[in-house]
């Protein structure tokens, strides 16, 4: 159990990856970049990585879980609540990819894996090991690796985003490279 509850881990932890690297290929190829509110929802989805990060390198434990469930709640709250902005307002903000702006995907993104995260809290075989430091396999390494270097990307761009001070609420630029 507590290799398949590693493999799913492992494989969310690559998706979760693909998302984040589509996002920065968004912002720097096409100029869109995140307000505040698309921050708080990266840091989230980057939360929900780290939680699994966490299963994979250490084995599975309710508290990986909790913090995988507790960053895709706040992720979603942060999601609809700017999907209620506009709708109020009767606007958008950014493009749409299949009619869905990134706000909406991101609701439902978090959805999904808070869905995800609570399957895998009923495989209760995984939770025997216990948590103990094993290498995981070379491919999960690999996934790991990947987390972090996107985590890093994300990092400095919002820095170079906001700056040191508080973000735009409609960013048109790096702040900090004087765009």
């Amino acid at each position: 159990m507590a290799i398949i509850a590693r493999a799913l881990n492992s494989l969310a932890l690559l998706i979760v990856c693909a998302v984040l690297l589509f996002l920065l290929y968004w912002e720097i190829m096409r100029g869109e970049f995140p307000g505040g509110l698309g921050l708080l929802q990266r840091a989230a989805l980057l939360g929900t990585g780290f939680g699994m990060l966490l299963n994979v390198r250490f084995g599975s434990s309710e508290s990986h879980y909790g913090i995988i469930l507790a960053s895709a709640l706040l992720g979603a709250w942060v999601a609809g609540r700017q999907m209620l902005g506009f709708i109020v307002t009767a606007g958008s903000f950014g493009s749409a990819i299949f009619e869905w702006h990134f706000y909406t995907w991101a609701f439902a993104g978090f959805c999904v894996i808070t869905m995800f995260g609570t399957a895998l809290l009923f495989m209760e075989g995984q939770f025997f090991e216990g948590v103990r430091d094993t290498r995981p396999s070379s491919a999960a390494q690999a996934a790991g690796w990947l987390f972090v270097l996107v985590a890093l990307a994300h990092a400095v761009s919002a820095l170079l985003q906001c700056g040191f001070d508080a973000c735009f609420a409609t960013p048109t630029g790096y702040a900090l490279l004087g765009q």
